[in-house]
Parts: structure tokens; C-alpha cells; sequence
């Protein structure tokens, strides 16, 4: 619908009634005024004016003319017998620019207007007149005349409805006005607007100053100074603006602030995520249906960006170009994470059990739809869930639903991070896809963020690459494919750390950890493959040397369950039977361990130097049999005699030989003779303890 055609439409209607207001002068008769005005507008339009009502006249310098219960007829194939229909209206003009053919309105006030603006299935509105005024002259070109609006100097309107039904689109908007009221100050200048109404049933209220009607609608600009509240936010805009019928031309300070970026959901035509609070500011350059914004600020939360941007309405849906840098990004500002919990955050399980880890809240994938974007950006800081990433820079593209984000690179704990994210939303079943490697990255640096410890050191890698389907992450992950592993080879572990690695069993498990603050850690290894949501272990140990740690199990993603069974080893034989097996099972976001005495029984345990030579033991017996998602195959393999820990699971994963990994296996002297030493000074006590627990 164009705005120029209905305005066209309204100042022919105006011109009628403006040669109304002459004839006022002309003739005192009530009745003949009457019948002239429904003359003048059906000879401008083509339809009737109704006047039910009685009218009311009074000449002076500023005639006037008060009609009631005044209807105009719609088009012949309307859905109602009338366009507009006015309870009361009262119409104040000036009498020497109406002498001259100029039409300045003093005063106009309307009382519950009922205005219906429709366009049929051929794209036709009932604005559209059939018939022309008589006496215009064809415009050039074959189009319409122009046509002067009158200057409305002070307006009122009370409990006015306008309503659009567009049938081609399939669309209906109302606005509800509960009163609108314009006034020009007596020393003259810019006019007062003040205007409480509900759009489609939401309500806003704007108010400010503009340079008239006319100057608004024709093509040299006019001041403008305007605030609007709606959805919670207040939206301000200064400076100049003209043309707005046509090619809009506009230079404006805009900023728009508030606490919940939803609010706007009604006013963005797409579901908008809760988000907030947010402040946005620009200087904004419009010429017709391009959007320049320089000097652009943006705040949500504890995030920033700035830069520059550009938007054009004029392809099937908007185009954002943009350059964008932040000094801080948090995800948690995005997310909505914030605050949130139990079933805000992620949604709970059946009755009061734990939070899911992945949230069953729906993706807001509309908004990726209704627009396209080009967006370069440059973030100092990406603050995720327990890390930060460092001098993110990357490429946002984004097509008829279709967001990439490539390249995609950073710097991580000291480390690189490179890779590559798309989401095809305009799929039925958008699809996730993404591929992540970390090299060099310090794993100590990691779990300091993460507030585990800060007494760990050692280079880390590690890749991601999944897909997944569906519209809300647990769907996504309930649907994931492919695979995620991590090495760590030559470092060091604060003992502290492996007390958590433990999975809580560090009463159990805790003097295999011996006295010593640190421990020199071999290598940690895992990998899960996944398929259809099931994770499932190809690789999962940890070797310090002196203490080794081996499983294998699997996690069911989208029922957020854990089965892992572990084994442990130690290089002290007197300590052998310590060193007792686990599982871990439970909820995703909660799980639990737990003694595994049945794996201890049928000798599972064994020294480090044992698994060089009969590595089954650990990987074997009651390991295998604990069932669900746990396959029946050896943790990482079956190790042979020139086979290590570390080394087999390197090789699980396709990164070398199982021989080339020096392992616990062939740890003596140094750290491992003091961790020994430790265990051994734990004394008879706390091995009779252990006897006693698993009854040997």
C-alpha cells in the first residue's frame, strides 16, 4: 500500500470541503451548504457525503462549520456501505487565505472517527476514486494532479479508529486513537503533537514538535523533535524529515532504550527474544528506502558494539550491510541466561528434577528469516558460558534464512581458535552445523576461567565438528552428529584437580593422588563420536605417570543421561587394590559416582606397569559389562606388551602409533617415586579401610 496514493485520496476530499468552507461565506442558508458540500465532494471523488446529523454555522474572521453524524461512501465493492463515518466535526478556517484559494484550518476537531482503508485481492483501495474533479487538468505524464493539503494549525481527534484490510496480504492493522491533539503556539513555529493510541491492540503514546503537515509530506524538510513509548521502550528522534508520501528524506539523532527487547515483538513483525536492558543511538540518513547509520552505539546488558551500518527496504526483505567493533560481547546478555532458571533457563525434567543442560525454549529462527545481512565484526572480548575468547574477528552472512559465520577466528587461553558455524533456518527443519579446532590452547588458563583451579599447566587441542537439526537446542542436540575430542600431552595437574576428576570419589580414590601438590600428567585423551543424539566413547583417559584413569560409556544427549565406567590404575603394587573402578551415571546437568565393587572383584584393578603387558584388564571385565549405551568392545583397545595407555589412545583417534606415546607405563623415579613414596608412608590403615569397604 502506498502512503502517497491514500494522502492523494484525503486531499481531494479536503479540496471538497475546503469549497465548502467558501460557500460558508457566500450563503447563511444551512441547507443549501449542505447540499453544496455533498455536491463539491461527489464531483472530487466520485462517491457521497452523508450528513444526518444537523449543521451548524458562524461567519467571522475565522468561519467555521460543525457537522454531525457525517458519513462518506466506500467503494462499490467495499465490505461496509461506508469509507469514514464521524460522530461529530467541527472545521475552524481563516478567512482571507480562503479568499485567495489557500485553505488554513485554525481549528479542527473530530469525534470517534471510524475510518476503514481496504484493498481488495487485485491490490485496489477503496481510497482509489473512480471519478476526478471536473475541472483538473491531466497531469503530466498521465499522472494524478497534485494536490495541496490544507494547514491544520490545531486538531483534536477523541476515540478515533482507523483500520487497514489488506485482502491481498491477507493482513488486518487497526489503530485505536483514545486522543490526538496538535496545536501551533501563539507566537507560531513548529506545531505540539501529543497522541495516546493502540496499534493492533498495543498501546503507545507519542509526543513532540513537527514543522506542519505540508512541510512533512512535501519534498523540502521540515523540523522534526519526537519522542514515542511503546513495548517498553522509548524511541526519540531530532532533526529534519520531509517527503514522507514519497521518496522520504530525513537527517536525524535517533536512540532507542529499554529493559526488554521483546516489547517490540508487535512492532518488529517477528518474535524478538527477551533480551535487555538495551540503548541504541545513531545518527540516521534516510533517502527514500535506504538507511544510513553512522556513529552507531549499541548497549544490551554488558555488551557493546559500534560502528557503521547500512539498510535498504527496497528487495523482497530488508538488506543490513554493516562494520561493526566491540570492546565486550557476552553471551549471557544474548541468551537470556541471565537471571534465568529452572525452565527459563533450560527447561526442567519431569517433576522437581534438575535443569536441563540443553534448553527446550524455541530458537527465535523468524527473525533470521525476515531479514539479510552482510556484517563484519571485530569483538575484543566474546564472554561464553565459563570462557573468554580474545580478538574474535569473523563474517556474518545471512540469506533467506541461511546464517554463516565464516571465517571464524580467535584467540583462546593463549591458543588459536579457527572455524566455521552455519544455521539453515529457512529449512522446515533448520539444521545446525558447526566445526571448531583449538591449538596451544593452556588448559591450566581454561579452568582458571572456569574457576576450577588455577594449578594446571599444559598445551591443549582440541576439535568439534557436529550437526544437528531442530528449533530449540535440545532438539538440536537430541538430533547431533559427529564428533568432539581433546588432547593434552606433557603438562602438569594440581592434585586439587584430579580430587574433581574423581567424580567425588576422592575419599575412595584420593591417596592414589599421593602428598604432592602437583603431578606430572602424561597425556588426557578423549573423543566422543556421536550419531542420532547418542555419544558414544572411542577414547576417554587420563595417565599421570604414577595414577591412570581409563573409561568408556557413552551420554545419551537428548534424554540428558550419563553411563560412564572407569577403571583406575596405579603404579605402587602395595596400593593395587585401592585403586578401585567407578561409574558415572545420572542426569546430564547432576551426575553421580559411584564404586563400581563388582569390576574390583573380578580384578580389573591392576598396576600402571601391569597395563603395559595385559592392558585387557582395564578395559575388560566389569567395565564391559555395565550395559545401556556402553558397547561390549575394549575401552581403547586391546594393549599389548609394546603398547601404552597413552599411546593406544593416540592411536584410537588416528594420531600416531600405540607405541609412540611414552606413558605411565614406563614412569619410574621423579615425581612418580614421590608420589609413591606418599602412598606407601598412608601406611596399613587405609588399606585395611578399602579391604574392609569392598569386603576383600
Amino acid at each position: 500500500m502506498k502512503l502517497k496514493r491514500i494522502v492523494t485520496g484525503i486531499a481531494a476530499l479536503s479540496a471538497a470541503v475546503a469549497v465548502a468552507g467558501y460557500a460558508i461565506i457566500a450563503s447563511l442558508d444551512v441547507q443549501q451548504v449542505a447540499d453544496y458540500a455533498r455536491a463539491e465532494v461527489k464531483a472530487a471523488t466520485g462517491r457521497d457525503l452523508t450528513i444526518a446529523g444537523p449543521v451548524e454555522l458562524a461567519v467571522s474572521l475565522t468561519p467555521s462549520i460543525l457537522l454531525q453524524d457525517v458519513g462518506f461512501a466506500n467503494a462499490e465493492w467495499g465490505s461496509r456501505p461506508a469509507l469514514a463515518n464521524v460522530r461529530r466535526l467541527e472545521v475552524e478556517v481563516a478567512l482571507l487565505p480562503l479568499l485567495i484559494g489557500d485553505v488554513v484550518v485554525k481549528r479542527l476537531v473530530a469525534v470517534e472517527p471510524d475510518i476503514l482503508l481496504e484493498i481488495d485481492a487485485e491490490g485496489r483501495g477503496n481510497w482509489e476514486f473512480e471519478e476526478a474533479p471536473a475541472d483538473a487538468a491531466p497531469a503530466p505524464g498521465g499522472e494524478a494532479a497534485s494536490i495541496t493539503l490544507p494547514d491544520v494549525q490545531e486538531f483534536r481527534i477523541e476515540g478515533g479508529l482507523l483500520r487497514l484490510v489488506d485482502a491481498a496480504a491477507g493482513e488486518t492493522l487497526a489503530l485505536d486513537v483514545t486522543e490526538a491533539v496538535g496545536s501551533l503556539p501563539s507566537g507560531g513555529g513548529v506545531r505540539q503533537l501529543r497522541l495516546t493510541a493502540a496499534y493492533n491492540g498495543h498501546p503507545f503514546t507519542a509526543e513532540g514538535s513537527y514543522g506542519g503537515l505540508p512541510a512533512l509530506l512535501s519534498g523540502a524538510p521540515g523540523p522534526v523533535d519526537v519522542t514515542l513509548r511503546a513495548g517498553g521502550a522509548t524511541f526519540s528522534a531530532k532533526g529534519t524529515a520531509g517527503d514522507l508520501t514519497g521518496a522520504v528524506s530525513a537527517e536525524l539523532a535517533v536512540r532507542v532504550t529499554g529493559d526488554d527487547l521483546s516489547g517490540l515483538s508487535p512492532w518488529a513483525g517477528a518474535e524478538l527474544p527477551a533480551l535487555g536492558p538495551y540503548d541504541l543511538s545513531s545518527n540516521v540518513r534516510i533517502d527514500g528506502q535506504g538507511f544510513e547509520f553512522s556513529g552507531f552505539v549499541a548497549k544490551l546488558g554488558s555488551s557493546d558494539l559500534t560502528g557503521n551500518l547500512g539498510l535498504s527496504l527496497a528487495g523482497e526483505r530488508p538488506t543490513v550491510q554493516a562494520s561493526l567493533v566491540s570492546k565486550l560481547l557476552d553471551l549471557a546478555d544474548f541468551s537470556g541466561a541471565a537471571g534465568a532458571s529452572g525452565d527459563a533457563a533450560g527447561g526442567s525434567g519431569s517433576g522437581g528434577g534438575p535443569a536441563r543442560v540443553f534448553s527446550d525454549t524455541p530458537l527465535p529462527l523468524a527473525a533470521l528469516r525476515a531479514v539479510d545481512a552482510q556484517v563484519k565484526l571485530h569483538a575484543e572480548r566474546l564472554r561464553l558460558v565459563s570462557v573468554t575468547l580474545e580478538e574474535v574477528q569473523t563474517v556474518l552472512a545471512l540469506k533467506a534464512g541461511d546464517l554463516t559465520l565464516e571465517p571464524l577466528v580467535a584467540k583462546l587461553a593463549g591458543g588459536s581458535l579457527a572455524g566455521r558455524v552455519t544455521l539453515a533456518a529457512a529449512k522446515a527443519e533448520p539444521e545446525l552445523a558447526l566445526r571448531l579446532e583449538g591449538k596451544d590452547v593452556d588448559f591450566g588458563d581454561l579452568l582458571k576461567q572456569a574457576e576450577v583451579t588455577d594449578q594446571v599447566g599444559g598445551a591443549l587441542e582440541f576439535e568439534a565438528d557436529v550437526k544437528g537439526r531442530g528449533t530449540s537446542p535440545h532438539a538440536i542436540a537430541s538430533t547431533l552428529g559427529g564428533h568432539v575430542q581433546s588432547v593434552a600431552l606433557d603438562g602438569t595437574i594440581d592434585n586439587s584437580l584430579l580430587r574433581v576428576l574423581s567424580f567425588g570419589l576422592g575419599d575412595i580414590i584420593g591417596p592414589l593422588f599421593g602428598s604432592s601438590e602437583k603431578t606430572r600428567l602424561e597425556c588426557f585423551v578423549t573423543r566422543f563420536d556421536i550419531e542420532g543424539g547418542q555419544a558414544k566413547s572411542r577414547a576417554l583417559v587420563l595417565d599421570s605417570g604414577a595414577f591412570a584413569v581409563a573409561g568408556r560409556g557413552g551420554i545419551d544427549l537428548g534424554e540428558e543421561q550419563v553411563n560412564l565406567a572407569f577403571d583406575t590404575e596405579t603404579s605402587q603394587p602395595s596400593l593395587a587394590s585401592l585403586a578401585v573402578p567407578f561409574r558415572v551415571t545420572g542426569p546430564l546437568g547432576n551426575p553421580r559416582a559411584t564404586p563400581d565393587p563388582v569390576g574390583a572383584a573380578v580384578g580389573v584393578v591392576g598396576t600402571v606397569g601391569d597395563v603395559a603387558k595385559t592392558g585387557g584388564n582395564i578395559v575388560g571385565g566389569a567395565v564391559d559389562a555395565v550395559g545401556g549405551i556402553i558397547g561390549t568392545g575394549p575401552i581403547i583397545g586391546q594393549i599389548g606388551s609394546n603398547q601404552t595407555l597413552c599411546g593406544e589412545a593416540l592411536a584410537a583417534i588416528g594420531r600416531g602409533t600405540a607405541a609412540g606415546q611414552s606413558s605411565g607405563g614406563g614412569a619410574s623415579g621423579g615425581l612418580a617415586d614421590d608420589v609413591g613414596k606418599a602412598l606407601n608412608d598412608a601406611g596399613d590403615e587405609i588399606e585395611k579401610g578399602f579391604k574392609s569397604l569392598f569386603g576383600n
